[in-house]
């Protein structure tokens, strides 16, 4: 693995050194080399963001292991024909970590990831125009995915700091000049929402354990973004749907965060309408998403991503609801028209 590792880590510093983007030849070669630096992590058919690569990527010894998987992400950016599937890659990577980690262990994971945010921000740059918007999205969806991990475990310094650089990045000029101002504010809103998440997790109480969060943080959450999300309503029908993906896959990694850490399974009347809105709102973004791509050719891919996020979020506003209404169906019939729910 080692061995493995530094070759990967030659490669890179190498292909580094050529102008961006890589032509297809070395872009083939970063492609190719990503993929078998996947398989030689002992990572075989499709791993799920649920299940993770397999081994535990918490203890000190699987070092090497972490450094090969952000080594692969780097070279599916430079091979380009995968780029857009590095959010949800580290997704799966970073379900992989099952343990607390040590101080030291933390410097290790964060310059990795580091490595992985600059290399899409160096893409970025050197992106031709068509190519900006996706990338953009992509910078967006892996902060989303970092983010809930550093607050699962209690690095709220680094996930402030993350939330901070990708601020900093959508308001330079590298975006602004590319993607229009719509799309601009999409990716504003998304960066504010991370923000205000990051500082509403940040007082959970600290355990030796991953993060519990108390009803009252998971509703004040729950109602930021979802207030966020409203007061956007009106840009909707002029969002990019690939921003529009971005925007709901990053939501619904935050959402399952707190849902999946919350203390107790149900929240209170008024935190369970704000669930069932903030669900609500993202089923209005996939809808206006989907209305503009019945205009444009050569969409297929697009338009499944969107409606398989809709099937998704739709599920959760249901799951959610089931819950309630097993534990105490006062507390939904009492507060709406039942049809309203689905």
């Amino acid at each position: 693995m080692k061995a493995a590792s530094r070759l990967a880590d030659c490669l890179l510093k190498d292909l580094c050194r050529l102008d961006m983007p890589l032509s297809s030849e070395y872009a083939d070669r970063a492609h190719f080399a990503g993929t078998y630096l996947w398989y030689y992590c002992g990572v075989h058919g499709s791993p799920t963001s649920t299940d993770g690569i397999g081994p535990d990527l918490s203890p000190k010894d699987s070092a090497v292991l972490f450094d090969s998987c952000c080594q692969y992400l780097q070279l599916l950016l430079l091979g380009q024909k995968e780029a857009t599937t590095v959010p949800k890659q580290l997704a799966i990577i970073l379900k992989s970590f099952r343990k607390p980690l040590t101080a030291a262990r933390w410097k290790v994971v964060i310059a990795g990831l580091q490595k992985v945010l600059r290399s899409i921000i160096t893409c970025i740059e050197a992106s031709v125009h068509a190519n900006t918007l996706s990338l953009a999205c992509c910078l967006a969806e892996t902060v989303a995915a970092i983010v809930p991990f550093l607050i699962k475990f209690q690095n709220f310094e680094a996930a402030a700091a993350t939330v901070q650089d990708f601020l900093s990045s959508v308001e330079s000029g590298i975006l602004s000049d590319f993607i229009g101002r719509s799309n601009l504010g999409g990716l504003k809103l998304l960066g504010s929402m991370l923000e205000t998440f990051v500082q509403s997790t940040a007082c959970t109480k600290l355990t030796k354990e991953q993060s519990a969060f108390s009803q009252q943080i998971v509703e004040k959450s729950l109602s930021s973004l979802n207030g966020s999300l409203q007061e956007f309503k009106p840009s909707f029908a002029k969002l990019e749907p690939v921003i529009a993906r971005a925007v709901i896959t990053s939501i619904e990694s935050l959402t399952s965060l707190l849902m999946e850490n919350k203390v107790g399974e149900v929240l209170s009347p008024g935190g369970l309408e704000t669930a069932v809105g903030l669900y609500a709102c993202q089923l209005q973004l996939c809808e206006a998403a989907l209305s503009q791509l019945k205009q444009i050719r050569n969409n297929n891919d697009v338009v499944c991503q969107i409606l398989r996020l809709k099937r998704d979020v739709f599920f959760r506003k249901l799951r959610i609801v089931n819950v309630h209404v097993q534990k105490d169906k006062t507390s939904v019939t009492g507060r709406y028209k039942f049809a309203s729910l689905f």
